[in-house]
């Protein structure tokens, strides 16, 4: 069982949009890194030959895996706010599985491409790719269900992640 707490801290927030924003960063690069390994296989001979961008997609994937491991330091340790006590029980499954499949993909993309990057290994590139796919849904449908809160059932759910409590 997850640790409750009145409201999530200032570090969670910072953490919950930087994770955001390394994750949007890497949706709109992730098209050079695909034509890279397309041209010169899942191993480039030297750094001078690799993309600049395609390097920074290395780099924020390897930054992701790191700050999802202090974010769920915080999680344990901290705990979280817990949901609106009206939600049905339909909706508090649903936020909780969303949170688990977010939470695991955003774990397993930087391992996948890292070991597709530095291990040359195909099985794990292909993961990537489909993952990619896969965080992209849960994804739209975590924004979808803070909208749902926001301008549906306006409950304030969304401040708790704009400011710290």
């Amino acid at each position: 069982m997850t640790k409750t707490s009145s409201g999530y801290s200032r570090t969670q927030i910072i953490l919950h949009w930087a994770i955001a924003l390394l994750i949007l960063f890497q949706f709109v690069g992730s098209g050079t890194i695909a034509d890279l390994v397309e041209q010169v296989g899942l191993s480039a001979s030297s750094s001078e030959s690799i993309p600049l961008l395609a390097r920074a997609h290395v780099l924020a994937g390897l930054l992701t895996f790191v700050l999802m491991l202090v974010r769920v330091l915080i999680r344990t340790t901290r705990g979280v706010p817990a949901l609106p006590k009206e939600e049905s029980p339909i909706m508090k499954i649903l936020a909780h599985t969303t949170h688990g499949i977010l939470y695991l993909s955003l774990f397993l993309m930087p391992i996948s491409g890292a070991l597709a990057w530095f291990r040359q290994i195909e099985l794990a590139d292909s993961a990537h790719l489909a993952l990619k796919f896969v965080l992209l849904g849960f994804v739209v449908l975590h924004i979808a269900g803070a909208l749902y809160h926001q301008f549906v059932l306006k409950n304030g759910l969304i401040k708790r992640i704009i400011k710290a409590g």
